[in-house]
């Protein structure tokens, strides 16, 4: 860990930036020295000057940088820089500020008797757009102060260290080398580096900021499994968006890094698609579990009974090629041939109770998402130890508390403190195919408006039978956004998800629930599901969920009174009602 000065941050707006940028700079190595908006403040004919960098970032072997941060959206037009809201940026804008900075306390050392310290060692400065993905800059021509290689951006996040040390290894005016004996280093720290800190929130690239607190929390998620490093079998549960399938790529993957070869299975053939191409390794072979059985007995559709006489046969002969196996989506194993041949448990035993290469077992589910088996396999059920992960950290709030209303629950997801609440929710009510069109356009329009590329349409019935199928072609809508079903879109997710084909009659069915669950809960930033249920389909739902629950907890719901049964209904499933006109028009 860093030095830091302070230790912590002072005080902030949690809608800022700061307790991110601080704590990806306290994962730079002890001998880094990262000091908080350093102020230097001086007279000059009776003049009070002032100057602040947002970091200074000191290294005894390496040198100085002054570190300006620039959060949410910068605007650069006829030679100025501006914020968002389009005031002008002060000092000509972050590198003019940067550069001004260096200067400034290069004088300010030099005035504090540090002239030779300052001979020996290289001052730098540079600038971070923590909301701005490189790739947005690489695309742009910046002004002539401005320079990639002292730019960082969103994708540092993670890898600070190589970012820092890019800029400490360019060359500076004059060939200066960091050359600074015990003694000089202790004038740099304690006779001039003074700490505090400030920074400034703007609210843009809530996006940006909502990866970076999933990230942080799917590392948290991950870390689990340096507890279990030593345990062969462990059975994991967990919501949709609490990193099951992170995790269960990390261990894979960990086994890989010491060339063990792992059996990853899953059930849906999407989800191990991308598994393959995401993480492709020698070590790894992804499969589902219909694939698995085709490979193993040779043969074009899965059976099940054959597999388990050659698994069997692999356990006396101890010809089973793999040290480990790993079982994603783990609920939808509970298919009955499945149950009957025992194949968990077999392949469970391949791997565990083989003294030869001895290897380890993990299944992860979620028995919400229980969608392709009748029950979820007796395998887990009579699991011995079973761990449970409770916190979501793909989905905003707003979006987690919608998904778990849809299965009844009223409780508000655990998510970390700094989590982004998110926007609302939006349910659209329409009725026929063309409303249903007229809404989806709108919909896919404000979130291109908003700059989201990766939307995903994902009906509660199948393809063939969604009132959209006529508009779609090749899983496609509009030739370019992705059209599927809940079901085999499971384990995948989308910046934005828009629910069709949602229905009476998808409420009235445990497993419509259960479906709109699963695609609601594949959101990671934006969700609007599209019901086609009149005013009275409404109320006749709010009726049933509300019967359902304990009598004291019960509502006095009467349709009378009830004003907008569009907007009660929304409110409901902590949604809001979008494109409302459209709405009105039932």
């Amino acid at each position: 860990m860093a030095r830091m000065i302070p230790d912590i941050p002072k005080n902030y707006d949690p809608k800022s930036h700061e307790g991110f940028m601080f704590e990806e700079l306290d994962e730079l190595p002890e001998e880094y020295y990262v000091f908080h908006s350093f102020s230097i403040v001086t007279v000059k004919s009776d003049t009070l000057l002032e100057s602040e960098t947002d970091f200074v970032i000191f290294h005894p072997k390496k040198g100085i940088i002054c570190l300006e941060a620039k959060a949410g959206q910068a605007d650069y037009a006829e030679g100025c820089w501006r914020y968002g809201n389009g005031d002008k940026m002060h000092n000509g804008g972050p590198y003019y500020q940067a550069n001004s900075s260096k200067w400034k306390l290069l004088d300010y050392m030099r005035r504090c008797g540090l002239a030779y310290e300052m001979e020996h060692c290289k001052l730098l400065h540079a600038v971070w757009f923590p909301d701005v993905p490189a790739e947005k800059l690489k695309k742009i021509n910046l002004p002539a102060e401005a320079e990639l290689q002292i730019t960082l951006t969103a994708d540092d996040f993670g890898s600070i260290r190589e970012a820092v040390d890019r800029i400490f290894a360019l060359e500076v005016p004059g060939g200066i080398v960091t050359s600074l004996s015990k003694t000089n280093i202790n004038n740099i720290l304690y006779k001039v580096l003074a700490p505090a800190f400030q920074l400034i929130s703007l609210k843009e690239a809530a996006t940006e900021r909502t990866k970076r607190v999933f990230k942080r929390m799917l590392n948290e998620q991950v870390a689990l499994l340096n507890y279990l490093e030593e345990q062969k079998s462990a059975i994991i549960n967990g919501l949709a968006g609490t990193g099951k399938t992170v995790m269960a790529v990390s261990k894979a993957m960990r086994h890989a890094a010491r060339n063990e070869k792992v059996l990853f299975l899953c059930y849906n053939s999407f989800l191990n698609e991308h598994l393959r191409k995401a993480y492709p390794s020698y070590f790894i072979s992804y499969y589902t579990i219909d694939g698995f059985a085709c490979k193993v007995c040779d043969t074009q559709t899965p059976d099940y009974k054959l597999l388990r006489e050659r698994l069997e046969d692999m356990f006396y002969n101890d010809s089973f090629e793999y040290q480990h196996v790993i079982i994603d989506e783990g609920q939808d194993f509970g298919k009955a041939e499945l149950e009957e041949e025992g194949v968990i448990d077999l392949l469970k035993a391949n791997v565990l109770d083989n003294d030869s290469h001895p290897g380890s077992f993990y299944l992860f589910y979620d028995k919400n998402q229980l969608v392709q088996a009748q029950k979820v396999p007796a395998f887990i059920q009579e699991a011995d130890c079973k761990l449970t992960l409770y916190r979501n950290c793909r989905n905003t709030e707003s979006i987690a508390s919608t998904s778990l209303k849809l299965l009844g629950f009223g409780k508000t997801p655990l998510l970390i403190n700094d989590a982004v609440k998110g926007d609302r929710t939006e349910i659209g009510f329409c009725t026929g195919a063309e409303a249903t069109v007229e809404l989806l356009n709108s919909a896919i329009a404000k979130y291109k408006e908003a700059r989201c590329q990766n939307i995903a349409i994902l009906t509660c019935k199948t393809e063939q039978s969604s009132i959209l199928a006529d508009y779609c072609k090749d899983s496609s809508y509009k030739g370019g956004i992705k059209f599927t079903t809940c079901r085999k879109f499971k384990g995948l997710e989308a910046d934005a998800v828009i629910v069709i084909d949602v229905d009476k009659e998808t409420f009235a069915d445990p497993q419509g629930e259960l479906l709109m669950y699963v695609g609601a809960s594949r959101a990671k930033f934006s969700l609007c599901c599209l019901i086609n249920m009149s005013e009275d389909d409404c109320y006749q739902v709010l009726q049933q969920r509300n019967e359902k629950l304990p009598e004291e907890a019960r509502e006095n719901l009467d349709i009378k009174r009830i004003r907008d049964v569009f907007k009660y209904f929304a409110n409901y499933f902590n949604a809001d009602v979008f494109c409302r006109a459209a709405a009105k028009k039932l």
